[in-house]
């Protein structure tokens, strides 16, 4: 990330840089503030010291010194532009549907910075597919004598996350939730358990998700499957060792 300071000491050459730089910087303002909020409601706030972020995109965002949300916003594909109004910067932050504008005015800016941010796509860990991908490298995590017969096989009542096999012939069923399980989640698990069972197999039924619900789980015991906390994995990767630690008993 490249970031420049801006000088603060004229007006009209503020101007001119920030309105060069909004359609592709990010730029940051701290500074003493008014907002003026015109639109479906209006608002007035005092004079204070107040971060100021305009995005290229147009989102304009007003941070104090608490809170995650912003003080006051306004979204991308809004209009931005600056002015000076008696040797002082104003910003003015239009939104056409609904009409609302933002005014902010500065009395006085501590300091002004641009800078080029990157825009990329978050990588969720944590999906499903990347427990499965995950046991699927290192199946010793579910355990150690077993190999993998597959992913997503099919029986009568859906797919099977991860079907494991060990060398005793006994079946590990693995079902994997991104979620707090309930009690359909255990009662899809017994069904594929129940469904090898009637085949002539020993199977181990294993829940994987990221809670359990008291009814899920007093259903989960009397069947005596094992459930794996999906978090404990997630946030200790390095130190995991076998999934064992993790099962709730």
């Amino acid at each position: 990330m490249i970031c420049r300071d801006v000088a603060t000491s004229n007006c009209e050459d503020i101007k001119s840089t920030l309105e060069s730089a909004k359609k592709r910087n990010v730029i940051l303002i701290v500074g003493r503030t008014t907002i003026e909020y015109i639109g479906r409601a209006a608002s007035e706030s005092i004079l204070a010291d107040r971060l100021v972020i305009i995005k290229p995109d147009g989102s304009l965002l007003i941070h104090e010194a608490t809170k995650v949300e912003p003080f006051n916003w306004q979204p991308p594909r809004s209009i931005i532009n600056f002015e000076c109004i008696n040797d002082k910067l104003r910003l003015k932050s239009i939104r056409l549907n609904p009409h609302e504008e933002v005014l902010v005015d500065f009395d006085y800016i501590d300091f002004i910075k641009i800078c080029n941010i990157s825009t990329t796509k978050l990588r969720i860990i944590g999906r499903e597919s990347d427990v499965v991908s995950m046991i699927m490298n290192n199946v010793a995590l579910i355990d150690k004598d077993s190999s993998i017969i597959g992913i997503d096989i099919p029986t009568p009542y859906g797919k099977i996350d991860i079907l494991l096999k060990r060398s005793d012939g006994t079946f590990i069923v693995v079902e994997v939730k991104n979620e707090k399980a309930g009690v359909p989640a255990v009662i899809q698990l017994k069904r594929y358990v129940e469904f090898y069972k009637s085949k002539g197999y020993n199977v181990i039924g294993i829940l994987i998700a990221n809670d359990i619900t008291d009814d899920a789980y007093s259903i989960l015991m009397k069947e005596g499957f094992k459930f794996v906390n999906l978090s404990s994995i997630i946030t200790k990767p390095r130190d995991m060792g076998k999934l064992d630690k993790f099962l709730k008993t």
